[in-house]
């Protein structure tokens, strides 16, 4: 934290500066819920990064489990019944389900499994994702805010070997939670789209959210239409 000293991160935080120079150095491993808290504090953390310091120094996996699969039914139930697009994802930005809509959304993109492989793998997404690097350092802060989730590791692995944008932004150590964004997308078919994307936070299922893109203009919403007719064969 650029312009504090050691003894001042220690008041702000409410512990001993002795204390909080073992901290640093590794010596003090047992960290109390009340310390983290008063170190968040002190480094002015927001929610996100207040919670991925929790994670990284109890060791505590960010994923809560899978959820029951009676769970991930009924939420497909609803997904089928939203007339926007909407996906279903977990902290991986494995895309566990999708209604015609999200399907047809990044229509003539690659390894739409998984949205981070289909922004930095996908050859068009460049031209279908018209804020492509702002988007693309979001998918990588939202990863990073994901530490310790099972299988996370192997995916991070695999796009730092294949996308030299991917392994440049990793190693800022950025951290994201979408909760509202401003998507503008080039689809093939539908043309220019711009959405809200909202997320929605789905308790006891291991962090799995709905992502809802609710058309922001009237072109959009009429784009929608010509989207609901296209059949894709990608």
């Amino acid at each position: 934290m650029p312009g504090l000293r050691r003894d001042e991160v220690a008041m702000l935080a409410g512990i001993s500066t002795d204390y909080y120079v073992r901290l640093e150095q590794g010596r003090e491993r047992s960290l109390s819920q009340s310390v983290l808290d008063g170190l968040a504090t002190a480094l002015l953390l927001d929610r996100t990064a207040a919670r991925h310091l929790r994670m990284l120094a109890t060791g505590e996996p960010a994923d809560e489990g899978e959820p029951d699969p009676s769970r991930l039914s009924a939420v497909r139930v609803l997904l089928g019944a939203l007339t926007v697009p909407a996906l279903l994802v977990n902290r991986r930005l494995d895309v566990v389900a999708a209604n015609t809509f999200g399907t047809r959304l990044h229509a003539g993109l690659q390894h739409r499994e998984n949205y981070a492989r289909m922004v930095f793998l996908s050859p068009g997404a460049r031209e279908f994702f018209t804020e492509w690097p702002e988007l693309a350092e979001c998918v990588v802060a939202s990863l990073r805010a994901a530490t310790g989730t099972p299988g996370l590791a192997d995916l991070v692995g695999e796009l730092a070997v294949a996308s030299a944008e991917f392994s440049t932004a990793w190693a800022r150590h950025g951290l994201y939670e979408k909760a509202l964004d401003h998507k503008l997308l080039r689809h093939p078919v539908a043309g220019s789209l711009t959405f809200d994307q909202h997320v929605l936070e789905l308790p006891r299922t291991g962090g799995h959210r709905i992502w809802a893109y609710y058309p922001a203009d009237e072109a959009t919403s009429a784009a929608l239409g010509r989207l609901a007719g296209y059949a894709d064969h990608s």
